[in-house]
């Protein structure tokens, strides 16, 4: 797979979804998100993902405006959490907070049970009005996501959902496949735990890399989209260094036994 930092896949509606991003979960609004997005964008990121639940959108919104980035160079997600039940409410009050004409996807924060379809109807009228450039999902299992692909009249063109090398739902990677959802791995670096795993230090001595830099190739070369965080400079900068190196096929094969 040839990749580069500027790598995108295509999702089901054609726009083209960056297959690296920037993850803000648990960082602090204000000038710590600023800073974090800033670095990365400065290093090459364009995509940055938040949530109205973590409170920093606003910030998200200030450090992408003042980049210097264009606007239509950077994608930008953010979503909605279940208990909000006035969709388009919601949706408008994160677009206001992050100060931006639109965002490029807007995700189901989590599946709330009796009420999947009932705000997917709404998530597919905000698509409808160009303000979210593509619609999806984060956190459904496999039976959810096919009751939705059952029944949508727009098609999710993203799952996100925990996955690093030491797990993920295969069956749902399996059906994200096969049904052209974008898989999109939040913690792909499983909060920095197994980093010293033998068969991955193995693996990134063999390519002098770190652990975290194959931890996300290996993700990339599985066709996800990956979103680590951090919010230290180097850190940002070593977690887009990915594309001066392949693993191997007997590298995957190693790799994917960890999550048997």
């Amino acid at each position: 797979m040839d990749l580069s930092i500027t790598s995108t896949i295509e999702l089901r509606n054609g726009t083209a979804m960056p297959r690296l991003g920037l993850g803000v979960y648990q960082v602090p609004s204000g000038a710590q998100t600023e800073i974090a997005v800033t670095w990365a964008l400065a290093d090459g990121y364009r995509h940055v993902d938040t949530a109205r639940i973590y409170g920093n959108e606003a910030s998200v919104g200030t450090a992408i405006r003042d980049s210097g980035v264009p606007r239509d160079e950077v994608w930008v997600t953010t979503k909605l959490w279940p208990t909000d039940l006035n969709v388009q409410r919601a949706f408008d009050r994160s677009l206001g907070r992050l100060g931006l004409d639109y965002v490029d996807l807007y995700l189901v924060h989590f599946p709330f049970p009796g009420r999947i379809r009932a705000t997917w109807r709404s998530m597919e009228a905000i698509a409808a009005t160009g303000l979210a450039r593509a619609i999806g999902v984060s956190n459904f299992t496999r039976r959810q996501l096919e009751g939705l692909l059952r029944h949508a009249s727009v098609p999710p063109s993203v799952n996100q959902v925990r996955a690093s090398v030491f797990g993920y739902s295969k069956p749902v990677y399996e059906l994200c496949q096969r049904e052209h959802v974008a898989f999109e791995a939040y913690s792909p670096l499983h909060r920095g735990k197994g980093l010293d795993h033998p068969t991955l230090a193995s693996v990134a001595a063999r390519h002098s890399k770190s652990p975290a830099q194959v931890l996300l190739r290996w993700g990339l070369q599985k066709n996800m989209v990956v979103i680590p965080k951090s919010v230290r400079e180097a850190r940002i900068a070593q977690n887009a260094e990915l594309y001066d190196f392949v693993l191997s096929e007997e590298d995957m094969v190693a790799l994917d036994a960890l999550s048997s």
